[in-house]
This record gives structure tokens, C-alpha cells and sequence, in this order.
């Protein structure tokens, strides 16, 4: 840890913060006797709060972190072991920060690093590998360019183990890869969320039994929504800021359908809203819950019992969604 030494001695004020600033001296403090000393050491002591910071993490400064985008659209060579939901799952929680000294991968690994700058032909050895690589770039919206920075252990001993021994920065974006595939990081809040629920198709209201059953109405999602592991979806229209999802699971007949609503891309909801409740025997559906959703926005389950070859009704609820992303019961 930086030590910050501090020594009053008859009116004369030194300061020696190690790599830092100076941040007092003798000249600095002819004709400035207004300024208190305890306001003199409020200043170091916030000097020295902000370096003890250096090499691990500030969870107020958000902003500073590197965070997961998404995976390229495709892998390098087609050779990937693991499923694009696997690596997605793998890396989606992962924070990347690089202070002036080192670099931190939350909860796996950290190194003192180097970095420096190559050209793509320099860095992958060959034209042809650099123009592969710059053709998935481009493919991913993200422009090589003439020159890339490359972060390694300053140390080779004390590096991270792969993907981390190594990480690219292009573009403005943070890369490395994994089985096959590139990984994008990029700074800031939900990026990847956020570009993923803007390429989401809007399904318009009422929702119906013809929605629900058809094979043509449900899209495949890209992104991850309450750790659910099912991709189908439906989006009905946004309620204010408040965002609407469908998730169905299809597994045979047993169909379930979780309604989830977000705000600031952060889960309110998570409600299932149509689903089996009970079976007797191999397959044999006795009880089970569907949904609809009106013009108005007016959600209402139905749930129903099996009794011979006729269904009973047993239970009707209607809600609606709040402004918060709520599910309020309409009496």
C-alpha cells in the first residue's frame, strides 16, 4: 500500500505521496495562511483513501468497469466445443477493471500488467489472419482498425490462466477469446442487455390462444432474462420505461409461460402465468393454468380441472402491470 507521510514542523508543510502529486509545498504556502490545517489534512487523508482504491474495487464507480457485451455471431473456425447459451451463461456476470497498474477479473484472477500496441498484421502473424479476424470484427460492428493494445502479466509467472493472459482492447471494446468464439466487453451499465432488448421484436396486443399456439408468433432471444434457460419469447408493448416479456419453455406438451417485466433493465416481475399444475399417470394433464391478454393490457388466468374428458373452470384472475413493472390484481 502507498504510504503517505505527513510532517508539520515549525510552520513548513511536506508531503511525499509515492508516484503521485505534490500536493504542498513551501512556496505553495507563502501568503496562504487562511487555509486550516485540518483542511490540509482532510486533503490527504481523501488522497490516501483514493489510493488505497488502486488495484481493487470501487462498486460506486460503475462506469469504470468493463462488463459482458455479447459473443461473436459466429465462431473463428467453426471447431467451438461448448454452445454460444453456455459461454454466454460462462461470462455474463463477469467484471473486468484495469486501473493504472493492474488488472482485475472479479473473483478469478489479477495481474500487474504491460501493455502495448501492434498492428493487425503484427499481431496475428499474417495478413490472411489479420483479414479473418477483421472480417468478424466488422461482422460484430467493431472496426480493427490500424492498431490494437494488447494487455499481458508483467510477470509471466504470475499470470492469469487462459482466456485472461491475455486480453485485446478494439474499438473501444475489451476482447479475448474462448472456444472458438470472440467475447465483447464493453464499459458501463447492461451494455450487452441493453443492445439485446433493442433488437427484440414487439408483439402486438391482444394476446391470444392463436399467438400463444403458433409456431410463427415466438422469436428466439439472444440475451439472458431472469436466468431463465428457455430463448422463446414473446415482447408486448413497453408500459412507460417498464419492459414485457413472454418466456415460454416448451417441453412437449408440458408448456410453461413466465411473464417477466423490467425496469432500468432490472427484473420486477417473475411470474409464471401459464403452466400444468398437477398430472395423474404418463402425460395425463388434470389440472392446468392459461393466460390471455386483452387490447387493454388486462392479463387474466384461467385455471381449470380435468375430470373425465370435460374441463372445469376453477379459478379466473385478472391483472394488470404497474408503471413500476407491478402486477396488480384488478378486482
Amino acid at each position: 500500500m502507498k504510504k503517505i507521510v505527513v510532517i508539520v514542523f515549525t510552520g513548513l508543510l511536506f508531503i511525499n505521496c509515492k508516484e503521485g502529486p505534490k500536493a504542498f509545498d513551501n512556496q505553495n504556502l507563502k501568503g496562504k495562511n487562511n487555509i486550516s490545517a485540518e483542511k490540509i489534512v482532510d486533503t490527504v487523508n481523501n488522497i490516501k483513501k483514493n489510493q488505497e482504491k488502486v488495484g481493487g474495487y470501487d462498486d460506486t464507480v460503475e462506469d469504470i468497469k468493463w462488463k459482458f457485451y455479447k459473443i461473436s455471431e459466429s465462431s473463428i473456425s467453426g471447431t467451438p466445443q461448448k454452445t454460444k447459451t453456455e459461454i454466454v451463461n460462462h461470462f455474463k456476470d463477469i467484471k473486468i477493471e484495469i486501473d493504472n497498474k493492474n488488472l482485475v477479473i472479479t473473483n478469478i484472477c489479477s495481474y500487474e500488467y504491460y501493455k502495448y500496441d501492434k498492428t493487425p498484421v503484427k499481431y496475428y502473424q499474417s495478413p490472411k489472419t489479420a483479414k479473418l479476424y477483421e472480417s468478424v470484427f466488422e461482422k460484430n460492428g467493431l472496426k480493427l482498425g490500424s492498431t490494437l493494445t494488447v494487455y499481458q502479466s508483467l510477470y509471466p509467472d504470475k499470470s492469469c490462466e487462459m482466456p485472461w493472459d491475455e486480453v485485446l482492447i478494439v474499438d473501444n471494446t475489451l476482447v479475448i477469446v474462448y472456444d472458438d468464439y470472440l467475447v465483447f466487453f464493453k464499459k458501463g451499465n447492461s451494455a450487452f442487455q441493453n443492445d439485446c432488448f433493442s433488437k427484440t421484436k414487439i408483439t402486438n396486443l391482444p394476446i391470444t390462444k392463436k399467438n400463444i399456439d403458433g409456431n410463427n408468433t415466438w422469436n428466439q432471444l439472444e440475451c439472458n432474462i431472469a436466468n431463465l434457460d428457455t430463448k422463446d419469447y414473446l415482447r408486448l408493448p413497453d408500459i412507460d420505461d417498464v419492459k414485457v416479456f413472454i418466456i415460454g419453455n416448451f417441453n412437449f406438451d408440458d408448456f410453461t409461460y413466465t411473464l417477466i417485466t423490467l425496469k432500468k433493465d432490472k427484473v420486477v416481475t417473475n411470474k409464471m402465468i401459464g403452466f400444468v399444475n398437477d398430472t395423474e399417470g404418463s402425460n395425463e394433464i388434470s389440472k392446468l393454468t392459461e393466460f390471455e391478454i386483452s387490447n387493454d393490457y388486462i392479463i387474466s388466468l384461467s385455471t381449470k380441472t380435468k375430470n373425465g374428458n370435460n374441463w372445469k373452470t376453477i379459478k379466473k384472475e385478472q391483472f394488470k402491470i404497474d408503471s413500476s413493472g407491478k402486477m396488480i390484481e384488478v378486482k
